[in-house]
C-alpha cells in the first residue's frame, strides 16, 4: 500500500479537501522540497478547466524528479480503493465508487462507473458520491464505522433523496452528526426532497444541507431562485453552485449575486436559527 510520506503530492490550487502533511504541494516546486529525484510526484487534478495547468506542472516537477504522473478525475481516472490522507485530507474516508445514476451534468457513471463498494476505511467525513445506492449491509458497516469516529460525521459526498429510507433515520441516530448533504439539481427533485425532509424531521435545519445546481438546461434565473426558496421552506439549507462544463461557463452578474446568496446561510437564513 502507498504511503502518504513516500509521495509527493501537487495539487494546482488549494481547497478545504487538500492535504495539508509535509509532502503535499500547491503549484510548481519550491525552494525547501524533497532532495531525492527518485521520489515520485503525483498530480491531482479535479476539475477538467484545470488539465493545462495540470500538464504544466508536470512539465515542471520533471525538472526535479524521474518519476512525475500527472491524474485524477479530470483525466477519467477511475479511482480504485481509497487510501486515506493520499489525496485528500486527514478525516475524509471515501466507501464506494461510482453511481447507478445517469444524470446529463454528471461526470461519475461514465468515470466510475457504477456503484461498487470498497473496503471501509476511518474518517468522519463521507465523501462517497452515492453512499445510498450501496447494499443495505454495507452502508450498515459503514455506520458501525462512524460509530467509532470521536468527531461529529457530515456526509459532503451527499446522501442520495431518491434512496434515503426509514431505516437510514435510525442507523443516523446512532451517530452525532455535523452536517447531512443532499442535493436538489432540478425541479424533478423536488418531490423527494420533500419525501427527505418528512424522514429528517427532528433534525435541526442547519445539519440538513441541499446541493442545488443552477443554470442547467435553459434555467431561467427566476426559475432558479424559486427552487432555491422551496429547498429552504422544506427545512434545508441550500448550498447553490452555478452548473459548469468542460470549459467552465462565465455567468452574467445576475446569475453569480443569486448563486452567492444562496451559498451563504448567513445572506438568506431568517427562519431557522442554530440552536
Amino acid at each position: 500500500m502507498e504511503n502518504t510520506l513516500d509521495i509527493i503530492r501537487v495539487f494546482p490550487k488549494r481547497n478545504k479537501w487538500t492535504p495539508t502533511d509535509e509532502m503535499a504541494f500547491i503549484g510548481d516546486p519550491p525552494l525547501f522540497r524533497p532532495n531525492d529525484p527518485n521520489t515520485p510526484v503525483h498530480i491531482s487534478i479535479t476539475f477538467t478547466w484545470d488539465m493545462q495547468e495540470g500538464k504544466r506542472l508536470l512539465s515542471a516537477w520533471k525538472t526535479y524528479y524521474n518519476d512525475v504522473r500527472v491524474g485524477g478525475p479530470a483525466f477519467g481516472n477511475k479511482g480504485n480503493e481509497f487510501i486515506p490522507g493520499l489525496y485528500l485530507k486527514e478525516g475524509v474516508t471515501i466507501t464506494s465508487r461510482g453511481c447507478p445514476k445517469k444524470c446529463k451534468w454528471c461526470y461519475i457513471p461514465e468515470r466510475e462507473g457504477k456503484i461498487r463498494t470498497l473496503e471501509i476505511k476511518d474518517g468522519w467525513i463521507v465523501q462517497d458520491n452515492n453512499l445510498l445506492a450501496c447494499p443495505d449491509q454495507h452502508i450498515k458497516n459503514v455506520f458501525e464505522m462512524l460509530k467509532r469516529q470521536k468527531k461529529p460525521v457530515s456526509f459532503n459526498g451527499g446522501l442520495d433523496t431518491i434512496y434515503l429510507k426509514e431505516w437510514h433515520r435510525k442507523e443516523l441516530d446512532t451517530i452525532k452528526i455535523k452536517e447531512l448533504w443532499f442535493a436538489c439539481d432540478t425541479p424533478l427533485e423536488i418531490k423527494p426532497l420533500v419525501k427527505a425532509s418528512k424522514i429528517l424531521e427532528g433534525i435541526k435545519p442547519y445539519k440538513r444541507r441541499c446541493y442545488v445546481m443552477i443554470g442547467w438546461g435553459g434555467e431561467t434565473l427566476l426559475e432558479a431562485e424559486k427552487r432555491l426558496e422551496k429547498v429552504y421552506e422544506l427545512g434545508f439549507y441550500p448550498f447553490c453552485q452555478l452548473y459548469q462544463n468542460n470549459s467552465k461557463i462565465r455567468y452574467d452578474v445576475n446569475w453569480r449575486k443569486l448563486a452567492r446568496k444562496w451559498s451563504r446561510p448567513a445572506a438568506y437564513n431568517c427562519k431557522h436559527v442554530a440552536t
